[in-house]
């Protein structure tokens, strides 16, 4: 397997000159496959200046902001399984439907606040060269809040991925938020506004990669849907910068995102994004085992996906 670096890179003095970010997507459990895609580009010397994520997307861009080398990302996946991200009382569920109290969460994740804690240097964060930015919808005013590492804190991370319903809402300032990919799980904007001109982002869903057969039935129909609404707000970012630079074709957009480079004036935005239908399972199986087969697929597809990013004509 060859390991390439800055000095075998073709075009590594041109792309060291260019600001770069990282976009990592919302998605549960599947974000241990964004940690084998920063693994490869890490061997690549692929630093950004922008590490930017919404849910699952915001915990790994926490973590590589505090300072976690790939190796301890890997290693934070592979500890992770359910009893340390939620835990669920249905006796206290059975308790609030009776007493008709106030909205409870079905399930309760100080476990994962506390298995955070253990791991974050929120210090380091405040520290660091990359700005790491983190997403969140107010609640009570609908509007989608982007924070940084200036202010990040464990609040701030819990609201990002508070998944509605599931996972309780967190107070930041007084207010309520809940899980930023309600209204931007692939959270460009804040990218282009500080001028990002070499862009990959890593999705956690194959719709729009491939072309895929019509659902046999209604869960197949169902986890379609599902799918869809996690890359929606990628795909209609992304229509729009299109039509702004007068570079809208007949082809699918996604289509040619998702194993090409898609160039928009002097910005390069690459996408990375699983081959196969992780299925709805995979959104809360933490689990070891789902954790080394996601870091292994996200590794793969970034290297065959990003060698027309990186200059090459084949993949790595």
């Amino acid at each position: 397997m060859e390991v390439v670096t800055r000095k075998n890179c073709p075009v590594a003095e041109k792309i060291s000159k260019r600001k770069r970010a990282l976009i990592l997507s919302g998605g549960g459990a599947r974000g241990a496959y964004q940690v084998g895609v920063w693994k490869f580009l890490r061997e690549l010397d692929w630093e950004p200046d922008l590490v930017c994520g919404t849910s699952v997307g915001a915990v790994n861009a926490t973590g590589i902001g505090c300072g976690l080398n790939v190796d301890e990302l890997i290693q934070l996946w592979r500890a992770i399984h359910r009893g340390k991200i939620y835990r669920i009382s249905m006796l206290r569920q059975i308790y609030n439907f009776f007493t008709r109290r106030s909205f409870t969460a079905i399930m309760d994740t100080h476990p994962l606040k506390n298995f955070l804690l253990e791991r974050y240097n929120l210090e380091n964060l405040r520290k660091s060269r990359t700005e790491i930015i983190v997403t969140a919808v107010n609640i009570l005013n609908s509007q989608l809040k982007f924070f940084n590492n200036k202010v990040i804190d464990i609040e701030h991370v819990m609201a990002s991925a508070a998944i509605p319903i599931l996972f309780p809402w967190q107070y930041i300032d007084g207010e309520p938020y809940w899980d930023g990919g309600v209204m931007a799980n692939t959270p460009l904007l804040p990218a282009l506004e500080r001028g990002a001109r070499e862009i990959i982002v890593v999705l956690l869903s194959p719709v729009g990669g491939q072309r895929l057969k019509l659902p046999r039935n209604r869960k197949e129909a169902i986890e379609r849907v599902f799918e869809q609404s996690l890359v929606g707000s990628y795909e209609s970012f992304m229509a729009h910068l299109a039509f702004e630079y007068k570079q809208r074709e007949q082809q699918s957009l996604m289509e040619k995102l998702l194993r090409k480079t898609l160039t928009l004036g002097d910005i390069r935005i690459a996408t990375v994004a699983p081959d196969r239908m992780l299925g709805f399972y995979s959104i809360l199986n933490f689990s070891h085992k789902q954790a080394d087969l996601l870091i292994q697929e996200g590794y793969m597809d970034a290297r065959n996906q990003l060698s027309e990013f990186f200059g090459r004509t084949e993949p790595y």
